[in-house]
């Protein structure tokens, strides 16, 4: 015959406060066994030398002084966790450092020789930089970063402005950086012209 589960836990919570008390009894007789015990045997006696030598290791045990423990000297950390580091061995990063920066450079000339004309004794000189065309004489500035210095039948002295380095372009010489200046083919609609 099964226990309803009502009961069940009727007889669960019963066990468990009889558990209650019985661990509250064993602890209660072991305080009063040791309170009898204390009361039944007196305290042994020091003798009197133990308490001289008691005093004596007083004596010995240095005094604390709480004043001092604040004037500890910080010390500095041992490196900046946040400072840049470097992976080079520490000889080639001094090696670098001593070196003085190297000396700033003009770009490579932007323009390409297009042609020269002579009108009298000036010479005129065609450029062309990217999708712009320049007529160029001696003295004359170019986007405001070189100047024409000097022009004869060889070639042209440009100054690179901001560092007043001097440039030569040599006439019938183009520069890699600058397109060529080549006129288009025109495009037909024709299929016929494109096949013969």
């Amino acid at each position: 015959m099964a226990i309803p589960a009502k009961q069940r836990w009727i007889v669960y919570a019963i066990a468990f406060v009889l558990a209650l008390v019985a661990v509250s009894w064993a602890g209660g007789q072991d305080r009063a066994d040791s309170r009898n015990a204390g009361a039944q045997s007196p305290p042994p006696e020091r003798p009197a030398r133990d308490a001289a030598a008691d005093h004596a290791q007083a004596d010995a045990i240095p005094e604390v002084r709480l004043d001092q423990l604040g004037k500890r000297a910080m010390q500095a950390p041992a490196s900046d966790p946040f400072q840049p580091q470097s992976w080079d061995p520490p000889v080639e990063r001094t090696i670098k450092r001593a070196l003085p920066p190297p000396r700033p450079q003009a770009p490579a000339l932007p323009f390409a020789y297009l042609g020269k004309m002579m009108d009298g004794e000036t010479m005129t000189v065609f450029l062309a930089k990217q999708d712009r065309n320049y007529i160029v004489r001696a003295g004359d500035t170019l986007d405001g970063d070189y100047r024409v210095a000097k022009v004869d039948n060889d070639g042209l002295e440009l100054v690179y402005l901001p560092l007043g380095v001097k440039q030569t372009l040599q006439f019938g010489a183009t520069p890699a950086a600058a397109p060529s200046a080549k006129p288009r083919k025109p495009q037909s609609n024709d299929d016929d012209d494109e096949d013969e």
